[in-house]
């Protein structure tokens, strides 16, 4: 009897561990808090991975001007909206032309559209027009909560194909006048270009290694006196796709439901409204009843919420918010 009781035990474990079956690491189930630096004048884009719940890259907001997009097609150009760069057409082929304060106060300004969506840029489809651009550069809080402003360039476009981009650019005065090639690579979104060094610089991470970049930006709003303002918040890479649950409690959401959400592929879709501006207290309440349910580069599951907006100092700028991994 007792024979065939071990036989029975030995059975049991031997289907219950077969040789090809790895075992499930269930730790990642737990819910994890984290906090994001951005610190109190908001001055850097930090790059956030959901799978491995970590920063991938950092960088100071000031490090970049424009982004080519990178792929063998791609013409796309974006401004960095973290400064709340602006854009302008001069419908005009003489690019020598000086342009002066008095022109400069004239301009109307576009912005790119916070969504991602790359047809709603500021330089829009440049191929066909033979004018030039005045680029707003923005502007950026120095250490004595003074605002510096960054200046204006004037930006032509001379060619883009399969392999390169080709731009003139100036100071408003022909100043700094330089003629660039940006090359394409493989693996990249964009090509980023600082005006600062006069070349490339490495911004974002490889595509697939990133889902969230915590950051300001410049929303855009749908009124003629304020056109578009700039906020922190978050923004998410391509492919990313999100769904907003105000119902339920962050608690009982489950895989089952996260699979029965609409989804969302824009970029703002997480955006700045997680928090909201209090005069009477002057300070940001979080709306920790806001449930993100997001599908990462991976395709995997998770749940977010923000709970809240400041350091254990009492300092604005760190994002701080909860996370879980969804399974079946």
């Amino acid at each position: 009897m007792i024979k065939k009781i071990l036989c029975l035990i030995l059975s049991i474990s031997l289907i219950s561990c077969e040789k090809n079956e790895i075992p499930k690491d269930f730790t990642a189930r737990n819910v994890v808090t984290d906090q994001i630096s951005l610190e109190s004048d908001y001055k850097y884009q930090i790059f956030y991975d959901l799978g491995t719940k970590s920063v991938v890259s950092q960088n100071l907001k000031i490090d970049w001007d424009l982004a080519f997009e990178s792929s063998k097609d791609g013409f796309h150009i974006i401004i960095n909206s973290s400064t709340f760069s602006g854009l302008s057409y001069i419908d005009s082929n003489n690019f020598n032309e000086i342009i002066t304060n008095q022109t400069v106060q004239n301009l109307d300004w576009s912005w790119d559209n916070p969504n991602g969506n790359l047809n709603s840029t500021a330089f829009g489809d440049f191929r066909n027009k033979n004018g030039f651009f005045i680029l707003d550069r923005g502007s950026y809080q120095g250490q004595n909560l003074n605002v510096i402003n960054r200046g204006y360039k004037k930006i032509q476009i001379d060619t883009v194909n399969n392999e390169f981009y080709s731009i003139t650019y100036a100071n408003l005065d022909n100043s700094e006048y330089n003629t660039i090639n940006i090359f394409k690579e493989d693996n990249k979104n964009f090509i980023f270009f600082s005006f600062n060094k006069n070349n490339t610089v490495n911004i974002q991470p490889p595509p697939n290694e990133w889902d969230l970049v915590f950051s300001q930006y410049t929303h855009l709003f749908n009124n003629n006196e304020t056109p578009s303002y700039l906020v922190t918040g978050v923004l998410s890479n391509h492919g990313v796709l999100i769904a907003k649950d105000t119902l339920s409690s962050f608690e009982e959401i489950t895989y089952n439901d996260a699979i029965n959400y609409s989804f969302a592929s824009n970029a703002d879709e997480i955006g700045y409204n997680w928090k909201e501006y209090s005069f009477d207290n002057n300070s940001y309440n979080v709306k920790s009843n806001i449930n993100y349910i997001i599908i990462d580069k991976q395709e995997k599951y998770y749940k977010l919420r923000f709970i809240d907006f400041y350091n254990e100092f009492g300092e604005k700028g760190y994002p701080t918010f909860e996370i879980q991994e969804l399974y079946y």
